[in-house]
């Protein structure tokens, strides 16, 4: 795969990143509700799950997956109950403020700890989404070389270079509504108000998974 190959799929995939859709907008709505660190945590485990989508593609697993109903619906039925249950706890919390009540000491521990279950949370977020099985099979193939001689070992490249990308993207957003969130977060109302469209992104994703074909 050449240079200008690779630079072409680059620049279709940052595009295609930085479009609205419910990966970077959980991650700026986490980010915006608790910091940077978390929105980071989530961004790593969001892009894990690409990964773990384009092995799939590249070995013909999501192919299988896509063909079958039966299998199909069950990825579209656990991922929509996961990010319920996200919305449900969130909007459950949704008083709660992460950045009061705690010491410098306890909270570099808490933010420490977070990490496992954050990046948990946005790896099972992009494997349960049916979407990504159906993206991956369409986008990628689009780029292999007609005279590519291992399509599996290029399609794992084109996979690393858009979690590569999706990556430095959604670190940016982090950062960016990580340091407007310590502004909001001081003042519990908008603590409130973050916490609660974090869950009801949480719903909208739920929703867009069930409807998916």
């Amino acid at each position: 795969m050449g240079i200008s190959a690779q630079l072409s799929f680059l620049s279709a995939s940052v595009l295609l990143t930085l479009a609205p859709g419910p990966d970077i907008l959980f991650v700026l709505a986490k980010s915006l509700a608790e910091g940077a660190r978390a929105g980071f945590s989530v961004a790593c485990g969001l892009i894990t799950g690409t990964f773990v989508h384009t092995a799939l593609a590249a070995f013909g697993v999501s192919l299988l997956i896509r063909q079958s109903p039966a299998l199909f619906g069950a990825v579209k039925w656990l991922g929509a109950a996961y990010l319920i249950f996200l919305g449900v706890r969130a909007w459950r919390h949704r008083g709660e403020n992460p950045a009061a009540g705690t010491s410098a000491g306890m909270g570099a521990a808490k933010r420490a700890g977070a990490f496992p279950r954050l990046w948990a949370t946005g790896l099972l977020m992009a494997t349960l989404n049916p979407k990504l099985i159906v993206f991956f099979l369409a986008f990628l193939p689009q780029f292999l070389p007609r005279d590519v001689a291992d399509p599996r070992t290029c399609l794992l490249l084109l996979g690393a270079i858009f979690s590569a990308q999706a990556l430095a993207v959604f670190s940016c957003v982090a950062v960016f509504a990580g340091r407007l969130s310590r502004a909001l977060r001081e003042r519990p109302a908008s603590a409130r108000v973050l916490n609660a469209a974090t869950a009801l992104t949480l719903f909208a994703v739920a929703a867009g998974v069930l409807f998916a074909s």
